[in-house]
């Protein structure tokens, strides 16, 4: 086996020095034989002179005419940090090697019972290691650290600018909202509580009020979770302005279980000691409600990820995008979740950029929650030296 691989090292090394040996000769036969025609017809040369001279000019003119066609990049279409563009749809999918980028964000709970009770702050980076190749990694949290997730991994081109594979590892944690029961309209000092139904004394104040059923605010953790996250990053561009983004995660790999990844919601009749149903002051049936846990095991998870980006101006960038969450790809179970955010970004400068996420953080919860109910707010600021 040795000698075997010693003869192939040589060989191969026999064959690079065979081909810098013929490619340095060769520039070197060129250079020579140009200085000899130079010498054996200086004659040529000076007569041609005139049309070279012109030939030459012509050459500078079709030059100043492509150049009007070429796209505002570096050679070789890769962009630095003085040309980094301020289009989001014209920006690499991975960064230009040896470029990093930080994104701070601070983030709160905008729910109607909650807004502003709990936040969160995240730190998330990318290093560009080649043009092809970028490392990624950070950290977020919200609810006051109820829900985080600590991630890092990769991300390389597999069809540059158009197509890339990103794998990295999360260490993560759900946070689930608990819910309270309020009248509607709402008056000062009525009641509420997860138990409140608006039956007997103390009721709302308004007598035709109805419950309405809301985030009341607080938050609890689910169980914490070990995963594999895969995505392909896809970007096609219909025109300069709108663009397609998908597959930033797809799939989800658990290295471990838990009972409690989110809560469903069950609503149930209220009865009284008979089994009847029991109204409530203003006459309409009274209503109980029960959260259940929804368990998530060490299977893989859908995580589908796309969107569309718009640029209606070169500094300004408009995302849309959603997540399809599926736990444990169990279809058959009513634990569908679809987050929703709406990412406005302005550019400063090449280096800098402000931007605020508005997310939805399910558009499809089960009654009696709405899906404008659950609702965060992220300003940041992205940077790139």
């Amino acid at each position: 086996m040795l000698p075997s691989l010693s003869r192939g090292m040589r060989v191969a090394l026999v064959l690079v020095l065979s081909a810098g040996y013929i490619g340095w000769h060769t520039h070197d036969a060129f250079a020579k034989k140009g200085g000899d025609d130079d010498s054996a017809s200086g004659d040529d040369d000076d007569d041609d002179d005139d049309a070279k001279a012109g030939k030459q000019g012509d050459d500078d003119d079709d030059d100043s005419g492509d150049d009007k066609d070429q796209p505002p990049v570096t050679a070789g279409g890769l962009y630095t940090l003085q040309t980094y563009p301020l289009n989001e749809i014209l920006r690499p999918l991975t960064i230009t090697g040896g470029v990093t980028q930080l994104k701070l964000g601070l983030g709160t709970d905008i729910s109607a019972k909650g807004a502003f009770d709990s936040g969160g702050v995240s730190l998330e980076g990318e290093y560009g290691v080649t043009d092809n190749f970028m490392l990624i990694g950070g950290f977020t949290d919200a609810y006051n650290f109820k829900q985080y997730s600590i991630y890092a991994g990769f991300e390389a081109a597999l069809i540059y600018d158009l197509l890339d594979i990103r794998v990295a590892a999360d260490l993560h944690r759900n946070a689930y909202a608990n819910l309270s029961n309020f009248c509607s309209p709402l008056i000062s000092g009525d009641p509420s509580g997860p138990t409140f139904n608006n039956v007997g004394t103390p009721g709302c104040t308004n007598s035709t009020a109805t419950i309405v059923t809301l985030p009341d605010g607080t938050y609890g953790r689910a169980g914490t979770k070990f995963s594999i996250d895969f995505g392909m990053p896809f970007r096609y561009a219909f025109k300069p302005q709108v663009a397609m983004i998908l597959g930033q995660k797809i799939i989800s790999i658990d290295f471990n279980g838990t009972d409690l990844d989110h809560k469903l919601v069950d609503v149930q009749p209220l009865l009284d000691n008979m089994g009847n149903p029991i109204n409530d002051n203003s006459g309409n049936p009274a209503n109980m409600y029960v959260q259940e846990n929804v368990p998530n095991s060490a299977k893989p998870d859908l995580d589908l990820s796309g969107g569309i980006a718009f640029n209606p101006i070169a500094q300004l960038s408009i995302l849309v995008y959603a997540e399809l969450k599926i736990a444990d790809f169990d279809t058959s179970a009513d634990n569908f979740q679809i987050p929703v955010t709406l990412q406005i970004e302005g550019a400063l400068s090449h280096q800098l950029d402000l931007g605020m996420q508005f997310t939805l953080n399910n558009v499809i919860p089960p009654d009696p929650i709405s899906p404008i109910d659950q609702r965060y707010l992220t300003a940041y600021a992205q940077a790139r030296f």
